[in-house]
């Protein structure tokens, strides 16, 4: 339903004594000839051209004094004119603006002075000049709705045009992400088997050779032996990141007792390291393989970067109501906080190679898989005594 203010578009009330208003300029135009024409013909003191907001009444045009109107003098949809000074005469005239569709706009007010009241031949006067304006009024408000269609229309397409290049990009990326995991996964595939056949070719070497070749050369091939060993690490590190998308998301109710159970046979972990379970067999419902690989990595990650005689870690269970939260503390050397961003990128590692053995690709991976579920992974250091990865893996 159409309103007062869908027919002023362009006025807006700043506060109850100031209005200010963007009219057109053959509206305003429009104004001015109508208060010269009901000043002149009516012979007038002044003229006020009223608006019926919601809020309240408001002056919208005026010209001589200010006109201060009751409240209760506007409340009729009738003509109204009443003497307001005796001596000498002065009549206030109030005439409603009715818009064709029966919707009150607001008033005509102006004060004359004279001696009687307004003749018939004078109302009829004033009645074409209401029905010329309310045309007016009418003719600018479907000026206004066509414009305000045709931009609606235009951000409708707009926005369908933005909404298609989106997709068109998303689709773009998808299919570049396909074809790189494609890629990894058969140059991965294809490097294993020479790379197999090397690894057996040195054994061979070294194998005939170990009684024959001076202890340098030897110890030169066993260098040789370990660079493809990690490269076969490599290798399988890189398999496994290029599947994260594709990862079985089953879920299973388990605990981290029993997880750690499976990873434990796996990791083949040392005698000489302890592991403290802190989560009162509590069962998690939770995409099993996706979340082990993340557990296994990090602990593997505990293991093998400690320097201790007796490695320590202690897993534990926060209670939250959206997350399951695990915090994994280890004992070892810690991490410089100016490293935290970089250990989480792929191919990187703090130690040398030759030191720790290792593909850099483990928290990398684990980084992934709980962004990809809508987690995240936070970690403490001060760098010296042992850090603390904290898990943060939203419960369904």
């Amino acid at each position: 339903m159409p309103n007062v203010e869908s027919y002023l578009e362009g006025v807006s009330l700043i506060d109850e004594q100031q209005l200010t208003t963007s009219l057109d300029n053959d509206i305003q135009t429009s104004l001015e000839s109508f208060a010269e024409l009901i000043l002149n013909i009516f012979d007038t003191s002044s003229f006020s051209i009223v608006a019926n907001l919601p809020q309240r009444a408001v002056e919208l045009y005026k010209s001589g004094s200010k006109i201060t109107v009751a409240k209760e003098q506007l409340s009729d949809d009738v003509f109204n004119e009443s003497i307001i000074e005796h001596a000498p005469k002065i009549f206030r005239v109030v005439s409603p603006i009715i818009l064709p569709s029966n919707l009150k706009f607001g008033w005509f007010i102006f004060d004359r002075a004279s001696n009687s009241l307004l003749t018939e031949k004078e109302k009829l006067i004033l009645n074409s000049l209401q029905k010329n304006f309310v045309n007016q009024l009418v003719q600018r408000k479907n000026s206004l709705d066509k414009i305000n269609s045709f931009k609606f229309h235009s951000t409708i397409s707009e926005l369908k045009k933005d909404e298609t290049e989106k997709d068109r990009l998303i689709k773009k990326l998808q299919k570049m992400s396909d074809e790189l995991d494609e890629f990894t996964s058969i140059a991965s595939h294809d490097l294993k088997s020479p790379l197999n056949a090397i690894k057996r070719l040195l054994e061979w070497i070294y194998d005939d050779c170990k009684d024959l070749l001076p202890q340098e050369h030897l110890e030169n091939l066993q260098l040789v032996l370990s660079r493809a060993n990690r490269m076969q690490v490599l290798l399988e590190d890189l398999l496994s990141y290029s599947r994260i998308n594709s990862c079985d998301s089953t879920h299973a109710n388990i605990s981290l007792e029993s997880i750690y159970q499976d990873i434990e046979q796996i990791l083949e972990v040392p005698q000489a390291v302890t592991v403290d379970i802190h989560a009162n067999n509590e069962v998690l419902d939770i995409p099993l393989i996706p979340f082990k690989t993340v557990f296994q990595d990090l602990i593997s990650n505990a293991i093998k970067h400690n320097n201790k005689e007796h490695p320590v870690i202690d897993i534990s269970l926060i209670p939250s109501n959206q997350y399951y939260i695990i915090e994994i503390t280890d004992n070892g050397p810690g991490i410089d906080p100016k490293y935290f961003s970089l250990i989480f990128k792929l191919f990187q590692t703090l130690q040398s190679r030759d030191d720790v053995e290792g593909s850099g690709i483990g928290l990398c991976i684990a980084n992934k898989l709980i962004i990809n579920y809508g987690g995240k992974i936070e970690v403490a250091s001060d760098g010296e005594l042992g850090s603390t990865f904290t898990i943060f893996w939203p419960k369904v």
